[in-house]
């Protein structure tokens, strides 16, 4: 189950996707994306599902690439407005359970434009009692990731925004110690 924020944050990339001021993305370059990213959408089936400002001159657009029984991914591309340059797939950092190493996909992204950082939810089943919480920061071409939390048992317990940090796995519990002198050493 989301947050009444978080939710509210997952549908600002698919309401702004009507925008009048909504980029072009060119076909080949949607296919080049879905390529690298190793999506399962076939080309002829993505589709632009969002956009949203990520600063002066420069949007993201998020394209279909894969869909489950549960849950839909995407790749979100960096789109200049002014023309100078081209659209670039942008890098998501991935967390692959002892070290973080680069990606593209973003399972059900959302993005706060105020914070400029990206969200994920990928729920195991469509009771929101377990899944996956990745969240990164948006650092000039490429999100750099700063958690992730993970709940791997579905024990009817709810699993969102607000109870993440208890299934925190990156970065690791150790890291979040505010005081290395309160450790036994």
């Amino acid at each position: 189950m989301l947050s009444t924020g978080a939710t509210l944050l997952m549908v600002s990339l698919a309401a702004n996707a009507a925008a009048a001021d909504r980029p072009e993305l060119p076909r080949a370059t949607i296919e080049a994306g879905l390529k690298k990213a190793a999506c399962t959408i076939p080309p002829r089936d993505a589709k632009i599902v969002g956009t949203e400002w990520l600063g002066h001159r420069l949007q993201i657009v998020e394209v279909s690439c894969w869909r489950s029984k549960n849950d839909s991914g995407s790749i979100l591309f960096a789109v200049p407005t002014d023309g100078v340059e081209p659209p670039q797939l942008i890098m998501t950092e991935h967390w692959n359970g002892w070290r973080v190493e680069p990606g593209y996909r973003v399972a059900s992204p959302s993005y706060d434009r105020k914070t400029r950082t990206l969200g994920s939810v990928r729920e195991k089943r469509t009771t929101g009692d377990c899944g996956t919480i990745r969240e990164w920061k948006w650092t000039g071409w490429s999100f750099r990731l700063i958690q992730v939390a993970d709940k791997s048992i579905c024990d009817g317990e709810p699993f969102d925004w607000d109870s993440s940090r208890k299934w925190q796995v990156f970065p690791g519990r150790e890291s979040m110690i505010p005081d290395e002198q309160t450790l036994v050493r």
